[in-house]
This record gives C-alpha cells, structure tokens and sequence, in this order.
C-alpha cells in the first residue's frame, strides 16, 4: 500500500478536539484516500492558523514551519511517501510546509479546497497570503470544492492543474427516513456549533424567519453548543414556551436519529464554505431551507435538495418554511429527491472516483 502524508494546516488531528465541519472532512478525505490504495498519515501537527493579522505571530508560525519542514524532509528522506496532501490552504492558514516538503522529496503534492482572494495581498494578512499562493503555485494539483473559489483560484492556478471536487459525505452513515412518518408536530432542525462569528450571526435572522410562521404548528430544534449559546438563546427571547429547543450537543453517532426526527433542516449558511450538515440532512431525507450564498449552493440544490433564498432575506426564508409546512407532500417528496441526490452522487465512491482521476492525473 502506498503511503500518503494527510495535513491540514488549521486545524490538525489533535486527541479531544471539538467537532468541526474542516476536521470531518479531513477524516473523510483520509477515508478516500484509503479506498484509493493508499495508506494515509498526519504529515505534521504544526498548525498556521492566525486570524487577527498580528504580524509577530504570523512570523514565528513562519519560522516554526521552516525547521518542521526540515524536520520532515530528513524524516522521509530515505523512504519518501507517495504523496503529500494538503487540505486547506488560504490566507489565514497557509501550507508553509507541502512546497518545501515536496520539493525536496520529489513528490506529488495536492491542495483539496483551496481558495485565493487577490485583496489579501495588502494588509494585516499580506505574508501568509504571500505563502499560500506560494503553495498554490508549487501544487501539482489544486482542488476546488464550491464554484465561487474556483472562480478565486482561477486567477492564479492554470487550467491543467485546477479541478472540482464536490463536498461529499459517506451517506451510508445517514440512512433516509421513513417514506410515511406518524401524525405530529413537524420538527425544524438545526445542528450548528454555537461559537461567536459567523456562526451566531444566522440565529437572529432565522428567529425573524420563524416569527413570520408563528401561525403554523412547529418545534425549532437546535443540535449544538458552544460559548455562544446564550447569545443565540436571545435571539428567540419572546417566542412562546415549547416552540424552541436549545438541546445541546450530540454525540456523532446519534446524529442520524435526530436527522430522522426533523422535518425540515434549516439553515441560512451566512459565509458558510458550505456545510456537510445539509448534506448528511438531505441524505436523511430531510430538506433543507438556506440561503442562496457562498458555497450553499455547492450542497443544496434548489428545488432539488431545497429552497433556496437571498442571502440574509428572513421574508423569503419564512415563505420556503411555510411551503414546506403547508404541504406533507411536498415536502415528503423532496426528501426523498434530496436522499437521492446525496446517496447517488455525493458518497464516498463518488469521491474516490473522481479524487483518484485527479492523483493520476498530477501523477501519484
């Protein structure tokens, strides 16, 4: 079996880490590799995240990244893998490590969800997006996973050496819903994690969305937790007792039952890259009600998997609610479009199909 040296510069393998969408789709991509032939590895535990702009910690994860690399070039000198994997290289947390690495080792090197924002090459962030376009430049391979970064990419990354790669999950994890469900109150499902940023700044638009609906029956739900659950619990001070649940956090093995219990996913997407929790939701048989916006389309396609809205627009996210609430029907239907979509194209053989013709073709 071959090897493969697996690194995400933000977020690393690390024993306890919270659950995170950019860690599960590491997993997923060490997975694919497996099913491809290869034996996956973490290259390093080095991580170049920094998010303030703070220039004297951006050089010392520069500095530190220069020793790692020679570190791991005379670790694999002698016996070098088969290919070095990046997954995630923008501004805030660049691969310092792959270019070197590569180079010196003779190898193969691929960057999976890269992006690219001309505007960074000024400012706070100016160096670390100096060395992700360095890695981007060096990568036999850069992969794309919505259209609105391979649109950034493109403007640096040449044609034979940018490709696609859609989000994906292993659906067999996520089994759909029974086609006909027993008579109760329909369940409007979130499972978010509850951090400050951008991830709260969609609470208070979906409780504006759900205000418009209040006529029709219905229980919000929200899978998750965080710092930042008493500013999201706001958010919905003045609804009436029963209609919204703060659950707190489930354990990944449990998150195909609750999918099963919803009725409906919801879920605006503000700046979101993209998601897996729509995918694993449609996968269950569940649609989704989300915003137009970033890499939402990526994983939910409208009319097929949802409905989906302007961005920011709580008038048009209480009109695809009540949609679905007004008609079982409808809604019952396109669940089971949404399982289809996702169990037929958005599976891990899928993936491993189309991220092996990539590997071939950068010559791994």
């Amino acid at each position: 079996m071959k090897r493969a040296l697996l690194y995400a510069p933000m977020n690393p393998p690390a024993p306890g880490a919270p659950p995170s969408g950019d860690r599960a789709m590491s997993g997923l991509l060490a997975r694919t590799l497996s099913r491809l032939g290869y034996a996956p590895a973490a290259a390093s535990a080095l991580r170049s995240y920094e998010g303030a702009g703070d220039a004297a910690q951006q050089d010392a994860i520069a500095n530190t990244a220069l020793r790692e690399a020679e570190r791991l070039i005379a670790v694999h000198r002698e016996a070098p893998p088969a290919l070095w994997l990046t997954y995630m290289n923008y501004y805030k947390s660049p691969d310092y490590l792959g270019p070197a690495v590569t180079a010196a080792l003779k190898i193969p090197y691929v960057i999976v969800e890269a992006s690219y924002a001309a505007k960074r090459a000024t400012g706070y962030f100016a160096a670390p997006h100096a060395a992700a376009k360095k890695a981007l430049l060096a990568a036999d391979a850069v992969v794309a996973m919505t259209a609105h970064d391979a649109a950034g990419l493109a403007e640096i990354v040449a044609p034979g050496r940018l490709h696609r790669l859609d989000p994906f999950i292993d659906a067999a994890a996520f089994p759909p819903r029974p086609a006909s469900t027993p008579a109760r109150t329909p369940v409007i499902l979130t499972a978010a994690m509850l951090r400050p940023g951008k991830k709260l700044a969609n609470f208070p638009l979906i409780a504006a969305a759900l205000a418009r609906i209040g006529d029709l029956p219905w229980i919000y739900l929200v899978a998750g937790d965080g710092p930042g659950r008493a500013e999201a619990e706001a958010a919905f001070k003045g609804f009436p007792p029963g209609r919204v649940d703060f659950a707190g956090r489930f354990p990944p093995e449990a998150m195909s039952r609750l999918y099963r219990r919803a009725d409906i996913y919801l879920w605006p997407g503000l700046r979101e890259a993209y998601g897996l929790s729509y995918l694993e939701a449609q996968a269950s048989g569940v649609p989704v009600v989300a915003c137009d916006t970033h890499g939402v389309p990526a994983v939910v396609q409208q009319g097929r998997g949802g409905l989906l809205t302007p961005a920011g627009d709580a008038e048009g996210l209480a009109r695809s609610l009540r949609i679905l609430l007004a008609n079982p029907q409808t809604r019952a239907v396109m669940g089971e479009v949404a399982a289809e979509f996702v169990h037929g194209e958005r599976d891990l053989p899928q993936a491993a199909a189309r991220l092996g013709a990539i590997l071939r073709q950068a010559g791994a």
